[in-house]
């Protein structure tokens, strides 16, 4: 059992999911290792000392006081990749004190009909792949510390949960993504698949088919069965792929997935947090016969007044953008939410558009204004 506040809030959001009136405007932290940037400690000391990371995590709260948060810490698990050796698709620059990525393609065009065969065998040849000369002390000292991990994101977790009466946005096990994003990011890459879908479109689509029957389906079934009423939604999933794709390759290879999960979701009279990355205009008419109270977006590059009036049966959230809270004034944030609470009315969370990451992307004193004035106005 939580408090009594920690219900109060999660009510508060599910009240505006279904565009009901409620006392005023639910805020999200969208902040990820910004975090870290508005703390005493560097990233390798938050990164690799989890009592470091949850004081950085609490201090934000204590700071900020966001009614939900869509990250504890739990985004970047470097020594849990690191101990993987070479192979790893981030590391860590000491002396920029920033996290890199590398990318590395761990397939070819020409086997979407052999990873269509057997996805989790072929899952299985990938990891070999990209881990070519992984020992056996390296995977249990990576399993290790996945451990560490996971008992660190339970306690913070629990900690913001039951001492500070937080929810977070959804529960890790109901975070879903459709098929085609894991060709798009550990598969093919970007560019890869951007070619497949013209040169090995059938195949693609075979692929695709497999990866929902057999991976994502199960996924699907499990989270829906779970009890997550305690937090804002009760599934989650993030759409990155479609922002290459047309509309007519999005309608074949993205929207049968998609439509699948949401049709679920909705017959289950659950709800969703979409995580749109990019610009979710060009798709709107896909989701405008869904009912209310079921589907919040979070938008990143779309203006929310121009997508409430193509989609006025979803909720929306994001808004508050970094060009403001890193380059502005607290005054010129404040009015912006207050055009947009004003504007948009019921149906409407509060949050950042980007997944708040460099040290620009914010000042402190914007912050502090922006949720004290959110907190009162009514």
């Amino acid at each position: 059992m939580y408090s009594q506040e920690y219900y109060e809030k999660v009510k508060l959001f599910k009240e505006t999911i279904k565009f009901e009136k409620t006392s005023r405007v639910p805020n999200i932290s969208n902040f990820f290792t910004w975090k870290i940037c508005d703390s005493e400690f560097t990233f390798k000391e938050a990164l690799y000392d989890y009592k470091k990371m949850e004081k950085i995590v609490i201090d934000f709260h204590k700071r900020y006081d966001f009614d939900a948060y869509m990250d504890l810490g739990t985004r970047n698990p470097m020594a849990v990749t690191d101990a993987l050796g070479e192979g790893s698709c981030y590391y860590f620059n000491e002396q920029s004190d920033s996290i890199c990525v590398i990318d590395k393609v761990l397939m070819s065009g020409d086997e979407y009909l052999l990873f269509a065969q057997d996805p989790n065998q072929f899952i299985r040849l990938m990891f070999k792949r990209k881990y070519p000369k992984l020992s056996a002390n390296e995977l249990s000292d990576s399993i290790s510390k996945y451990m560490t991990f996971g008992q660190y994101a339970m306690k913070v977790t629990k900690k913001m949960s039951e001492k500070y009466s937080r929810p977070t946005v959804f529960e890790m096990m109901s975070a879903l993504l459709m098929p085609i994003e894991f060709f798009n990011s550990v598969g093919r890459g970007i560019k890869g698949l951007s070619i497949d879908a013209r040169k090995h479109k059938s195949e693609l689509i075979e692929a695709l088919n497999a990866y929902y029957d057999i991976i994502t389906q199960p996924s699907i079934d499990a989270a829906l069965k779970k009890d997550n009423t305690d937090y804002v939604t009760d599934c989650y999933t993030a759409l990155l792929a479609y922002s290459t794709l047309s509309v007519g390759q999005f309608e074949e290879l993205y929207w049968p997935h998609l439509k699948k999960y949401l049709d679920q979701v909705i017959a289950a009279n659950k709800t969703i947090y979409i995580y749109c990355e990019s610009t979710m205009e060009r798709f709107c008419e896909y989701f405008q016969d869904y009912p209310k109270g079921h589907i919040v977006m979070h938008l990143e590059l779309d203006d929310p007044i121009q997508i409430r009036k193509k989609l006025p049966n979803v909720c929306l959230a994001g808004g508050m953008t970094t060009d403001l809270l890193g380059h502005g004034t607290s005054q010129q944030c404040i009015d912006k939410a207050k055009m947009l609470i004003d504007s948009l009315g019921s149906g409407y969370m509060m949050s950042q558009n980007k997944m708040m990451s460099f040290k620009n992307d914010c000042k402190r004193e914007n912050l502090l204004a922006l949720n004290e004035f959110l907190r009162n106005y009514r």
